[in-house]
């Protein structure tokens, strides 16, 4: 997903470590359920604490010695647990917010990181070479789906959006018909394994234009190797990494080269307040 200016400060890496075991030692024995459904402030503390970690201002030599080390590999599987659930939280609350509003598309514009999806939607919408009218699909679309919500109040472009989580797919559709958007965004309860090549044919009547991948969608090695199978050659795909400083620890196993058969055609570097890197692929043709 899209966060906040980064901080600036001047720390050793035995701190930065510090405080990775710290909130190791925090999250480790939160359940699933406590935070997604708890109320306790601690979470949110915990939250909190984890985004300014990561948005440290540090040298990218010093980040990748950091996540290199063995000993701290159970520490990042529990904090990407951690963010990648307070997140879907947050974007819940919200999505239940929009559905009780009498002014949705205000409530829409209150999401606290609207205006990085903005910049970011911007970004792919030009680097995948859009135009108004054209469809994509969107892998890992969320219970807010608010890139694929953004990509048609901006700019006009249709979508579909694949979420794995049954529950989530339905608010996120109860949101759309909220909006209004229901006929031009529509959502399908699945993974990448829901793809195929009809779907994504470049010569069928409602012919897609690209495919996106949300930063949080896993396993990026397995979904690649799946879209190599069934993509058309001279397929567009966008893909959302983390790069910059010790937010490469939020990617979890997506740090891996690309199966041949994929080219990239471009990497577009974040700017405040996205942190997302873009990168731009094209399969060979």
């Amino acid at each position: 997903m899209a966060s906040g200016v980064g901080e600036k400060f001047v720390v050793s890496p035995e701190y930065i470590v510090e405080e990775i075991l710290g909130l190791y030692r925090d999250i480790r024995n939160l359940p699933d359920e406590e935070i997604l459904y708890g109320t306790s402030n601690r979470n949110t503390e915990l939250f909190r604490k984890l985004e300014s970690l990561i948005n440290l201002e540090i040298e990218d030599s010093v980040a990748w010695e950091i996540l290199k080390k063995k000993e701290l590999e159970p520490a990042f599987t529990e904090i990407n647990r951690f963010r990648n659930l307070y997140t879907v939280k947050l974007e819940t609350e919200h999505a239940n917010e929009i559905l009780v509003s009498n002014s949705p598309g205000a409530a829409l514009g209150n999401f606290p990181f609207y205006g990085n999806y903005l910049k970011l939607v911007r970004t792919e919408y030009e680097g995948l070479g859009l135009s108004p009218g054209d469809r994509v699909f969107f892998l890992g679309s969320g219970p807010l789906p608010l890139t694929l919500i953004v990509f048609f109040r901006r700019y006009g472009i249709k979508s579909v959006g694949i979420e794995q989580d049954p529950t989530r797919a339905d608010l996120s559709r109860k949101v759309l018909e909220k909006l209004g958007l229901s006929e031009a965004i529509t959502i399908i309860n699945g993974n990448h394994f829901s793809l195929n090549g009809k779907d994504l044919s470049l010569s069928q009547e409602m012919e897609i234009k690209a495919l996106m991948i949300a930063a949080q969608a896993e396993p990026k090695k397995e979904i690649f190797e799946h879209l190599l199978e069934v993509m058309p050659a001279g397929s567009r795909i966008s893909c959302r990494i983390y790069e910059k400083g010790l937010r490469k620890l939020l990617n979890g196993n997506c740090l891996f080269d690309l199966p041949e058969g994929f080219e990239e055609k471009a990497r577009v570097y974040p700017e405040p307040p996205v942190y997302n890197t873009v990168v731009l692929l094209e399969k060979k043709r």
